[in-house]
């Protein structure tokens, strides 16, 4: 099966019926968590956490109904979504959906979209500041890297290659999974990390920069805020710090999410932070970025399908017309990841080009595994995983860097139909 056979059936996605499986303990323990620290985190007024507190008696049994947000400027778009589930509980759904939905749900209850107390109040606003205040010293040292090879003029592709590590290790960093507080997963050394990169695509990425008629355009979909937000941003300094790249768009959420997925407004709350640090590395990158979103050379971008959820194959044509401009797509993160694979049940020895959705734009996927989602792996690798680390694929440790050419046909500019 090639990656646009569309003749060939889909595996069935992810559902929390899955007994056993990190979606089923996703659905039951991790979002109620993450509810009861809303409530926690916020002096909401006593009705707005009812309304929580109300959400987390739901799941995972409760059914699945339509918003109660008719005013909100999405509300339309998330009645066709929702209407498909309705009356399913929270483990009979995808996981995509659900997950998504979950999120949307607690903008329902803290009213988000209404007028009153909770009205564009970001609801993890104190952990997404817990964990950028927590990695001061990781996000000097990275302005310090990025500061010297600039100093020292190192070659564009080896530069471009540490970056992207960087911004690969910084999907570690997921409030999601684990609070600020808490003790993620990470690396101690560069060895350590190289150890665990399980596929690397990147030479075949950065050739689709290079030998170009005119400069590139990337494309980034953003994951988290905090440190992988600074981490991606690194990145995008050295690509425009490339002569064969002339702009790069990052695409960012449309409202909080995922506890921590950045937003456009995280983006400028992170540099005005930033732009007060001590270390002057870290002021000259603020000063650089904020340079280039003047001049129109790094550009911000948020939709409501990114907050949707719509798999990659489902995606609309306006958003696959804009996606075929760029010559290279950079997905961080592990619901990007999911969405590109439609968050399915993939063999993980699928090859990654065939798994993910054909697209008008070739991809380079930076994730670290925290999904029971996979592809692009030999079978000695799953073999040797499984027998060593038997939570590989939901730990954080591990990480790809996958690539999939762009696909040119007619298929790839139309959204397929939901299955």
């Amino acid at each position: 099966m090639g990656p646009t056979d569309s003749s060939a059936p889909l595996p069935p996605p992810l559902r929390g019926t899955n007994s056993g499986a990190f979606t089923r303990r996703t659905i039951a323990a991790r979002w109620p968590r993450i509810a009861g620290r809303v409530i926690a985190d916020n002096d909401f007024p006593d009705p707005i956490n009812a309304r929580i507190q109300a959400l987390r008696d739901a799941l995972p049994d409760g059914s699945i109904r339509r918003l109660r947000d008719d005013e909100a400027p999405d509300a339309a778009l998330w009645g066709e979504y929702v209407a498909p589930h309705l009356g399913k509980t929270w483990l009979e759904v995808p996981w995509f959906f659900g997950e998504t939905y979950f999120y949307r749900r607690l903008l329902e209850a803290t009213g988000y979209f209404r007028a009153g107390a909770g009205r564009q109040a970001d609801p993890f606003t104190d952990q997404k500041e817990q964990g950028l205040a927590h990695t001061e010293a990781r996000i000097e040292a990275l302005a310090q890297r990025r500061s010297r090879a600039r100093d020292e003029g190192d070659e564009t592709r080896s530069v471009l290659t540490r970056l992207l590590r960087s911004a690969l290790w910084g999907n570690q960093a997921d409030l999601s999974m684990w609070t600020a507080d808490e003790e993620g997963p990470g690396h101690r050394h560069s060895e350590q990390a190289e150890e665990h990169l399980l596929v690397d695509d990147t030479p075949a990425a950065l050739a689709q920069l290079e030998g170009r008629d005119r400069p590139a355009r990337v494309d980034v979909w953003a994951d988290n805020a905090g440190f992988e937000l600074v981490s991606d941003l690194a990145l995008v300094d050295g690509l425009l710090a490339a002569e064969a790249v002339g702009q790069v768009t990052v695409h960012l959420k449309a409202h909080p999410t995922f506890v921590s997925d950045a937003t456009v407004d995280d983006v400028h709350a992170t540099l005005a932070t930033l732009a007060d640090a001590d270390e002057a590395a870290v002021r000259a990158l603020v000063g650089r970025l904020r340079r280039a979103l003047a001049a129109g050379r790094l550009r911000l971008r948020d939709g409501w399908v990114w907050t949707s959820p719509l798999r990659a194959r489902e995606l609309p044509a306006p958003v696959r017309a804009e996606m075929a401009r760029a010559d290279l797509l950079i997905s961080k993160g592990d619901a990007n990841y999911r969405r590109l694979l439609g968050d399915r049940q993939w063999a993980f020895t699928t090859p990654f080009a065939e798994a993910s959705a054909p697209l008008p734009v070739p991809v380079l996927a930076l994730r670290t595994h925290k999904s029971e989602v996979a592809a692009g792996l030999s079978a000695a690798q799953v073999d040797r995983l499984d027998d060593e680390e038997p939570d590989w694929a939901v730990n954080g440790e591990w990480g790809v860097m996958q690539f999939a050419p762009a696909d040119a046909s007619p298929e790839a500019m139309r959204p397929s139909p939901a299955a």
